[in-house]
């Protein structure tokens, strides 16, 4: 999906009944935003729809309450403009009948403009205020308006204030599809570092790194002249990096910079040559410019050979494009989505901290963790100490997941809750006790954890007692996003934003 792909996508159902539309990721934004109905115009082509993901009519929703037209207070420091007509409705998480779960009243947009090409689903925990003397939408501390995540904490539907999400990368295996996971991580997707980082002090700018350097593998040419702090932020696809350091990719890459789109445009013999020398790019990662403890991110030509439509802004033919741009300022050096296919982020609200690791590409069952909050209670002290699996004092659901697979199923609570009571209960039973996990945690920092049976498709529909498990924090929600349509091609969609 998307005009600057292809992405991988998630579903979300919005109102009442569910208005299913297809949403990247913003780890930025706090709140869920889907296209209005004006968001095509008989201007656009007939697709117009379906290339933006389906769209969201409030007025076929039952339990919408409008809040009013707000400005989209989202990436105004890359120029990114436009208005959202905000409201409380029902959202559900994942397609129907796979037994998603609905949040009621929860603070949502749909949004006409073009901007933001793609509906959104804003996973940042910053509650939602809407100004009305400004018309704009701000972030307090003590807002009604929960976001996504927030929510499903309070309601004890996840361990703790964390996701886990990785952008999914199509030139992996057979189209490594987007992974999300909330109140945990899959460490099967990742290498794991132990480099942990603070989050900034701007709440709205939390997810902060130093790039240290950029350079080609298995050579000495480095492009980026000077470390830089940039933020990590997956609403958008691109890179965005200081002018010398994108005159560097242009000489050692011999890409040009096309000044009406302002993106660097590849034409076919480039391609050609790019694909031949299939270079490899290292991201050297720290907490600032000069930390010691560092991560090497390497992302693949593979990462970078995307396709731009006419649907992007003063984009005439349809083309191969390197995500890479020009940054007017240091406000706009950004690692967006680009990066992320490469990159697993986990981020914990609870304490303040967050790790980016080197994805890692295998096929095998997902290993769902639960990252617990601070005071959760039997769990191993220290931070590098190996988390243990208590057999009391934790509830069942903290230590059972529940899988949402987006494009295929999600697996209902009940069955989770169930197979990992059943299956403790044979092992007490045999005399046994539960084995001890390895250490596979995202840093030290982010070590309290508990290892989950990951949950397979064959074991969708059981049933499981309900009554004394109501009400106890389960395991992490994970999400795997669908694989990016393969015919998704430059002919798709041309509508301008």
């Amino acid at each position: 999906d998307g005009h600057d792909g292809p992405w991988s996508t998630f579903a979300l159902g919005f109102g009442n009944p569910p208005q299913f539309v297809r949403v990247l990721i913003s780890t930025t934004c706090p709140q869920p935003w889907a296209v209005d109905p004006l968001g095509c115009t008989p201007n656009d082509p007939p697709n117009c729809v379906s290339n933006r993901g389906n769209r969201f009519n409030t007025n076929a929703s039952s339990t919408w309450q409008e809040k009013g037209l707000y400005e989209l207070d989202q990436e105004l420091n890359l120029g990114y403009t436009g208005n959202g007509n905000f409201g409380l409705d029902s959202l559900t998480l994942g397609y129907p009948g796979s037994g998603a779960i609905t949040l009621d009243h929860q603070i949502v947009a749909t949004i006409a403009a073009k901007d933001f090409y793609l509906a959104t689903w804003g996973i940042a925990p910053r509650p939602t205020n809407l100004t009305s003397n400004s018309n704009a939408v701000t972030f307090a501390a003590n807002n009604s308006y929960q976001s996504v995540l927030s929510t499903l904490r309070h309601d004890n539907q996840i361990p703790s204030l964390s996701y886990a999400y990785t952008a999914g990368a199509r030139y992996r295996l057979n189209q490594v599809s987007a992974s999300l996971t909330l109140g945990g991580y899959d460490a099967s997707r990742f290498h794991p570092s132990n480099v942990t980082h603070n989050f900034a002090d701007d709440n709205s700018r939390d997810l902060v790194v130093g790039i240290q350097s950029i350079a080609i593998l298995g050579s000495a040419v480095t492009l980026l002249p000077n470390p830089i702090l940039s933020f990590v932020d997956a609403t958008v696809s691109h890179i965005w990096l200081p002018l010398q350091a994108c005159q560097a990719f242009e000489t050692a890459f011999g890409i040009e910079h096309d000044a009406q789109s302002d993106l660097y445009l590849v034409n076919e013999t480039t391609h050609q040559a790019l694909v031949t020398r299939n270079a490899s790019l290292v991201f050297t990662i720290g907490s600032d410019r000069t930390s010691t403890d560092v991560v090497n991110i390497t992302l693949p030509y593979a990462s970078f050979d995307l396709q731009v439509t006419t649907a992007y802004p003063n984009v005439r033919n349809a083309t191969r494009y390197f995500p890479l741009r020009r940054a007017a300022n240091d406000t706009q050096y950004t690692l967006g989505r680009t990066f992320l296919q490469e990159a697993y982020l986990v981020a914990d609200y609870e304490r303040s901290k967050f790790s980016i690791d080197q994805c890692r590409f295998v096929e095998e069952p997902a290993d769902i963790r639960a990252v617990l909050p601070p005071n959760a209670t039997n769990r191993t002290e220290g931070p590098t100490s190996t988390p243990r699996q208590s057999t009391r004092g934790l509830s069942r659901g903290v230590i059972a997941a529940i899988v949402v697979v987006s494009t295929l199923f999600l697996l209902l609570l009940s069955t989770a809750l169930f197979l990992r009571w059943r299956k403790k209960r044979r092992v007490l039973q045999s005399g046994g006790s539960e084995p001890k996990q390895s250490d596979h945690s995202p840093s030290a920092e982010l070590s309290d954890i508990q290892n989950l049976d990951a949950l397979e498709c064959e074991l969708h529909g059981e049933a499981m007692p309900p009554p004394e498990l109501h009400g106890i924090p389960i395991g992490p929600l994970e999400m795997d996003g669908g694989v990016a349509v393969a015919e998704m091609s430059s002919t798709d969609g041309k509508a301008e934003r």
